[in-house]
């Protein structure tokens, strides 16, 4: 081994040893093992905060007061996503250049920090807040998404086709099966959750939304609609009180006034995290079941794989020059659940719910190598600022992170290295992870 390379190995390790000294025990990030070099990380990223996809027409119809408007569209990052995004960008500049992945004093090589997003707005300009935050004053930084805004990016939201067809009433029945024929016994679990949020949605005992619809959708048959393309939702009193229990957490990460959110009718946290209880259970339906999981995230997580052999195969490098050494992949809490699923991963950020993707959190794939014996190895975790970091505008530091969890893989428990899942491993892991017909995009072509 060259001076050149101890050297490096011990200054990383060294950086590695304060870190983990400096950083809160509740982060439970393993710090780097002695004799490891983190060489690249694939970091897929939900967007941050946003107004809600609905219009407030569409959201009145339901609830007995009108929604409150948000300063951009509907489905737009707000300035204030953007502003925590920035935050999490600075934070992964001190978390990945303390750790000697990129560069922390100066503007990385070029290519060798990239991001790709989905196309919408909220997905690109969380994209380009992240690298703003990690290097201000540096313009090599590509930012890159489709050129095609006509057709999905087959990244974050796949279609249908021959080898992969999304069949929407099978997937219907796939999500009906998991609730045993009907929705009784859903209805029954969630039933003081559901009666909180109507309350919410409803008081007073209120039967009409000001937009004439049945407030909280109340008396609407609760049913799994399938769509064309595939995609699944639940309608009825889980569906909507699912998407306003996301708009109430959407409220309070944007800083809105206690008396504002869901109109100053939720006291604490807990309380929101009993209605959120709604929508995770929606999504695991929706998302995580598993023919959907394969279908959604096939293409996701064999990307992530194929980055971590090689960093050229990062969407719309190029074959020559540097390779990508930190990778971010923008899109939506789907396709951070869509791998979770296909993975079995499970963490939980304090003041979440297990599980959360919440807005602008990350589900990290860092890849390390051992010098002496040249192996490689994935570690899985997940970062997030929590909800009062949001709400505060944080800054954040080694002293005082966002919240980070380390992910277990159980497909790799028997093979694990200081905690760490061999590249081979996980890689076999993935590939029987996924559904090969539904494999239909591959690095290059983007």
């Amino acid at each position: 081994m060259s001076l050149r390379v101890r050297t490096a190995v011990f200054v990383a390790s060294l950086v590695a040893s304060v870190v983990a000294m400096m950083t809160p025990v509740h982060a439970q990030i393993l710090p780097t093992p002695p004799g490891w070099q983190i060489e690249r990380a694939v970091v897929l990223n939900r967007h941050g905060v946003r107004a809600p996809i609905a219009t407030n027409e569409q959201l009145d119809r339901y609830s007995a007061t009108a929604w409150p408007t948000w300063p951009v569209a509907p489905g737009f990052l707000s300035p204030r996503g953007e502003e925590l995004m920035r935050l999490m960008g600075t934070y992964y500049r001190v978390l990945y250049g303390g750790r000697g992945l990129i560069q922390a004093d100066d503007c990385p090589t070029v290519g060798t920090v990239a991001a790709w997003t989905d196309l919408d707005q909220r997905t690109r300009v969380t994209g380009a807040a992240i690298l703003a935050g990690m290097y201000p004053r540096c313009t090599n930084l590509p930012l890159r998404n489709q050129a095609n805004f006509t057709v999905p990016d087959p990244i974050f939201r796949p279609q249908p086709t021959a080898s992969c067809p999304m069949n929407g009433a099978a997937n219907q029945a796939a999500v009906m099966a998991r609730l045993g024929g009907s929705f009784a016994s859903a209805l029954r679990d969630y039933a003081s959750q559901l009666t909180m949020m109507q309350s919410v949605l409803c008081p007073a005992g209120a039967t009409k939304g000001v937009g004439g619809g049945s407030c909280g959708e109340a008396g609407v048959a609760s049913s799994v609609v399938a769509e064309a393309d595939g995609w699944v939702r639940l309608r009825g009193p889980l569906g909507y009180a699912s998407t306003a229990a996301e708009n109430f957490l959407m409220q309070s990460a944007e800083g809105m006034p206690k008396d504002q959110v869901a109109w100053g009718r939720i006291a604490h946290d807990a309380t929101l995290n009993e209605l959120l209880s709604i929508h995770q259970f929606v999504q695991d339906l929706t998302q995580k079941t598993k023919p959907i999981a394969q279908q959604r995230g096939s293409n996701l997580l064999s990307l992530v794989g194929a980055i971590l052999v090689n960093g050229h195969n990062f969407p719309g490098h190029a074959a020559t020059g540097q390779p990508v050494r930190l990778g971010l992949l923008v899109g939506h809490q789907s396709n951070i659940h869509n791998v979770a699923a296909l993975l079995d991963l499970t963490w939980q950020i304090p003041g979440f719910l297990p599980a959360e993707a919440s807005p602008g959190g990350a589900l990290a794939f860092e890849q390390f190598h051992e010098i002496r014996t040249g192996k490689r190895f994935v570690r899985l975790a997940y970062y997030a600022q929590t909800l009062d970091e949001m709400r505060r505008r944080a800054p954040l530091s080694y002293r005082d992170p966002p919240g980070m969890k380390q992910v277990a893989l159980p497909a790799c428990a028997a093979d694990l290295v200081n905690d760490a899942c061999p590249l081979e491993s996980f890689l076999k892991i993935v590939k029987a992870a996924v559904e090969p017909g539904c494999v239909t995009s591959s690095a290059g072509n983007y």
